[in-house]
């Protein structure tokens, strides 16, 4: 079956710091990752693979699927944001027949892992953020995506309510309990 990615290479470049020359086979596994990881964890598999649908049949633009529209709309900042995190270490390090290794040349100074770590952290920032925000807007509009039945929503509903990406342990996938009654329509 065909991909579908919900971003773009082109997108993920224009809202970061990432040169124009890095190459698309580092940039697309790492949408790929930030699609089919983390935006799955929220949206749940069968919207995601719904979205998918849509967009392999180039009906994503019909007014009739407005809410898929608009949800991958909402989407866009987290998947290039996530997209980021997922491409630092990509980028960093390669690994070959001698092991990982890094690249050093007489005008480049290469990061150290803790400055690796830090960019991570910001970009991981501003996904959780965006994440919260698409969160809080799927649950608003819910009624609008037969996908997010009980069952579905019982899955993901942890990853509905916290956007949290942090070292500690909170009781869970982000500290939440599942509620079966959470998506009563």
């Amino acid at each position: 079956m065909a991909e579908f990615l919900l971003t773009s290479e082109k997108f993920v470049k224009e809202v970061s710091s990432i040169s124009d020359n890095v190459a698309g086979k580092y940039i697309q596994p790492s949408i790929r990752e930030a699609q089919e990881v983390w935006l799955k964890s929220i949206i749940g598999s069968c919207l995601l693979s719904y979205i998918k649908e849509l967009g392999l049949a180039k009906t994503l633009d019909n007014p009739a699927n407005a809410p898929y529209k608009e949800l991958v709309d909402r989407a866009q900042y987290f998947l290039a944001y996530t997209a980021i995190v997922e491409l630092t270490n990509k980028v960093s390090y390669k690994i070959g027949n001698f092991g990982v290794t890094k690249t050093t040349d007489e005008n480049l100074q290469v990061a150290s892992q803790d400055e690796i770590a830090k960019m991570q952290y910001y970009y991981q920032s501003k996904a959780d953020f965006c994440a919260l925000e698409l969160q809080q807007w799927l649950l608003d509009n819910r009624t609008l995506f037969p996908e997010l039945d009980d069952c579905t929503c019982r899955k993901i509903h942890s990853n509905l309510h916290s956007a949290a990406s942090c070292g500690l342990w909170l009781g869970g996938a982000r500290g939440k309990m599942s509620n079966p009654k959470c998506c009563k329509r």
